[in-house]
């Protein structure tokens, strides 16, 4: 009896533990199938014996995790962070706010860095285009001054006796016209022609379209001449007033006449006043050849010469030198002058203008 109930007491106890370790194999897999779930006689005989705070522990472990959601959320993830670290709201909001001044610290430094680069791009254009206008300013200047100069366009042709290298024009509305004979004389001594060069000096009258050229008689009523008659009668309109660039700026003056016999008469009865006539234009200077001094004029000795196969008549000075002189070169042609080279030129180029208009 004794062995039986010795058995029947172990019997029991291997029950009791088969029961408690199935059911605590439910509870941890509860989809399991393979195991063999206890009778519920079993269960039920055992089930007193079963400590019911066990089971409670058992439970409560177990529901975090059914309980724990599937899907997670910014929320979900900021509350979990809170409990984990201790993170209160307070402190959220600081970071927050530096986060926001880190920004716009950052913002404000490339504001001034794009301010920065403005400005050194505007102060280099400034300092190159100075640097360019340094060198193109008197470059400008100098050229405007010193350079080539656009040819106005004339609207009266000088129509020059001879060929002629330079010509300037001088309107007597721009001049004093009791000072004619002193305007030309300034403008031969400025004159910068080149050596073996004619100039011509032509007056005009008049503006715009109505300009026109000043006639042979016009011109010597400028400088006060007196004309015999028998010049005055066929004194024709065209007439040259110039400078030849040889042992300087000789001047010379070429008149269009009518016949050789009474153009020679008229220029020989010329001679008492044609030395004062042109003593300004000319810039003749007194010596010792002079004959007489008569109401204040120099009267002068003209003499005959011969140059070129041309009959002459001259002033000479007192050493013997030639100052002054006319010819006529051709029967219409009369030359005043004061240099024989002057002379020479002269005749060369009536005797081209002629070779090509033949």
């Amino acid at each position: 009896m004794d062995e039986e109930k010795k058995t029947g007491t172990n019997n029991v106890n291997v029950e009791t533990k088969e029961a408690i370790a199935n059911q605590l194999d439910s509870f941890i897999n509860p989809n399991d199938k393979t195991k063999n779930t206890p009778n519920i006689g079993s269960y039920s005989s055992m089930q007193e014996k079963v400590s019911p705070i066990n089971v409670e522990n058992l439970d409560n472990k177990e529901q975090p995790k059914q309980n724990r959601p599937i899907i997670r959320t910014y929320k979900s993830d900021v509350e979990e962070t809170i409990q984990t670290n201790h993170i209160s709201s307070i402190n959220m909001a600081i970071a927050e706010n530096r986060k926001m001044l880190s920004q716009q610290k950052t913002t404000d430094i490339e504001t001034k860095k794009i301010k920065l680069n403005r400005n050194i791009m505007v102060i280099s254009v400034i300092l190159v285009v100075g640097g360019a206008l340094t060198f193109i300013i008197p470059k400008l200047l100098i050229q405007a001054q010193y350079g080539p100069k656009a040819t106005p366009i004339e609207t009266v042709s000088s129509a020059p006796i001879i060929t002629v290298d330079v010509e300037e024009k001088i309107n007597i509305q721009d001049i004093v016209l009791n000072r004619v004979s002193t305007t030309l004389k300034e403008r031969v001594d400025q004159s910068s022609t080149q050596l073996g060069q004619i100039k011509n000096y032509f007056l005009t009258e008049g503006t715009g379209t109505a300009e026109t050229l000043i006639t042979a008689s016009h011109f010597l009523s400028l400088m006060n001449a007196t004309l015999p008659s028998e010049i005055q009668r066929t004194l024709k309109n065209p007439y040259m007033f110039g400078s030849y660039n040889y042992n300087g700026n000789q001047r010379f003056l070429i008149l269009k006449v009518g016949a050789y016999d009474t153009t020679f008469s008229g220029m020989l009865q010329w001679e008492t006043n044609l030395w004062q006539d042109f003593k300004e234009l000319f810039s003749l200077k007194n010596d010792n050849s002079t004959l007489s001094a008569t109401y204040g004029l120099d009267i002068k000795k003209f003499q005959d010469a011969t140059f070129y196969n041309k009959d002459c008549r001259v002033v000479r000075d007192s050493s013997g030198n030639i100052i002054f002189l006319y010819s006529i070169i051709d029967e219409d042609t009369v030359v005043i002058t004061t240099s024989t080279d002057t002379l020479r030129e002269i005749i060369n180029r009536v005797s081209k203008a002629r070779v090509v208009t033949q």
